[in-house]
């Protein structure tokens, strides 16, 4: 079946990748536009009020803008059909969850980072469970 607007039919991997790039940036979006949002779905306090240095908004704001740009690299990887752009994004995710992980377990950033290392650890199992099924699924007659 074809599909206008995403042309032939699209494998396990494309359907991962375009799902993470779009959640990813979607969640970028609302630490944008709702930045207390974001932190409390982050599981970061909000301070009542924040003291000099304090520079979390611009942190958020940043890492929110990175986020929306992450997004649409991954669209944009699952619909040019890259070769090779599944295998990086599973080696990007792994990386950034051990780093994320690593700085919340040594007390260098708060537990909450833990989450971020899990949501990092899904993707990366995810697009790596796609990429599995799409092999197996060629090997088969249509």
């Amino acid at each position: 079946m074809t599909l206008p607007f995403l042309g032939p039919p699209r494998d396990a991997a494309f359907w991962t990748l375009t799902t993470l790039g779009a959640a990813g940036a979607a969640l970028g979006i609302l630490g944008v536009v709702s930045p207390d949002r974001q932190l409390r779905l982050s599981g970061f306090e909000r301070p009542t009020e924040r003291g000099p240095g304090d520079h979390t908004p611009a942190v958020l704001g940043s890492s929110s803008f990175a986020a929306i740009g992450e997004g649409a690299a991954y669209l944009l990887g699952a619909a040019r059909g890259w070769p090779g752009f599944p295998a990086f994004v599973i080696a990007r995710r792994a990386l950034m969850a051990a780093g994320l992980a690593g700085l919340a377990v040594t007390g260098r950033a708060p537990r909450a980072f833990l989450h971020a290392a899990g949501w990092e650890a899904l993707g990366a199992a995810a697009v790596a469970g796609a990429l599995w099924l799409d092999r197996r699924n060629a090997g088969r007659p249509a």
